[in-house]
This record gives structure tokens, sequence and C-alpha cells, in this order.
């Protein structure tokens, strides 16, 4: 979009003409333009030129409003940021307290265990679990009554 001045604008002869061409004093070129944004019907501004101010006016409308929109999500996301860490704190303090519980139950199990006498005590379950199982088959077999009658 170009504005413009003309002489046909000014409606007045110039002021001075030199090599460079028509030239109008400040202050008649302030009057005729503020006389043409007066006008309605400008003559020589176009109606696109005259609603520039109204655009702005729209353009700074949309950015507040977007400006409003982003400082309403960033309140947000700190909101929920904070409760996020409030949260990792909690769990975090829970996973500690599980890890400590668990290694004191694995120290109390220690203590109660005598570890020298469990691989004792594990070879004699598994020795009696061997003799119940073939006891079990011999019972399955019917042999287990012949025995038990033989020895008594």
């Amino acid at each position: 979009m170009q504005i413009g001045v003309n002489q046909y604008f000014l409606r007045t002869k110039p002021d001075v003409i030199d090599s460079k061409g028509p030239g109008w004093s400040v202050e008649r070129i302030n009057t005729a333009i503020a006389t043409e944004l007066s006008n309605q019907d400008g003559t020589y501004l176009t109606r696109k030129a005259k609603m520039i101010s109204t655009d702005y006016e729209k353009a700074s409308e949309l950015t507040e409003t977007a400006d409003k929109m982003f400082k309403r999500n960033v309140s947000n996301l700190m909101i929920t940021t904070e409760e996020l860490q409030t949260n990792i704190k909690k769990v975090s303090g829970n996973v500690r307290k599980a890890a400590d519980d668990l290694a004191a139950g694995l120290s109390k199990v220690e203590k109660t265990a005598n570890f020298a006498n469990l691989e004792r005590y594990v070879n004699l379950l598994e020795r009696a679990a061997t003799a119940m199982s073939t006891l079990a088959e011999l019972e399955k077999e019917g042999k287990l009554d012949k025995i038990s009658s033989a020895l008594k």
C-alpha cells in the first residue's frame, strides 16, 4: 500500500518548484492530511489506509488475549510443576523408607537364621523330601504295606 502526496491532493499550487520538482510547506501538508483523514469519503487516501488504526487495535487486542492465555498456561504449568515436585519428594521418601525397612528386615533374618546351620537344615529338608517322594512311590505300587509289616 502506497500513500503518496501529489499536487492534486493539496489542491493548491506548490510553495516551491526546483530541479527536484514541486515542494510544499510542512504546515500545508499537515493541514491537507488532517482534512483528508477527517473526511469520510477520502478522495486520495484509500479506505485501507484509513483502517490502519482499526487493524492495529484489533492486532493489539489479539496480542493481549494471546498474552493472557500464555500467562494463564504458564501459571497452570508452574502449579503442575510444584505438585509434581511435592509428589516426587513423597515417593522418594517412601522409596528410601522401604529400602531402609528391607535392609533392617534382612539384617533381622541374618541374625535369626544362623547361616552356618542353614546349609545343614537345607540338606536335611532335601533328604526328607526325597524320602517322602520315595515312600509315595512305594505306596502307589503297593509295596509300602509289605515293608511296614516286615519291619513290625
